[in-house]
C-alpha cells in the first residue's frame, strides 16, 4: 500500500492565539497546528553580489 502524501501545510489561517502560542488550521487538510510545528521555507542567503 503506498504511503499517503503529507500536506505540505501552503495556505493556513489563523484560529487561535494565547500567550505563548498560535494555532492555525490548514486550509488544504483541515489540520490544526501550532505555528512552531510549520517548517519554515529556506532562507534566501546569496546576494546580488554573489551572482
Amino acid at each position: 500500500m503506498p504511503e499517503p502524501v503529507r500536506c505540505p501545510h501552503r495556505l493556513t489561517r489563523l484560529v487561535a492565539r494565547d500567550q505563548d502560542a498560535e494555532y492555525l488550521e490548514c486550509l488544504d487538510c483541515g489540520a490544526i497546528l501550532e505555528k512552531g510545528e510549520l517548517e519554515e521555507p529556506p532562507e534566501f542567503n546569496e546576494s546580488l553580489s554573489d551572482a
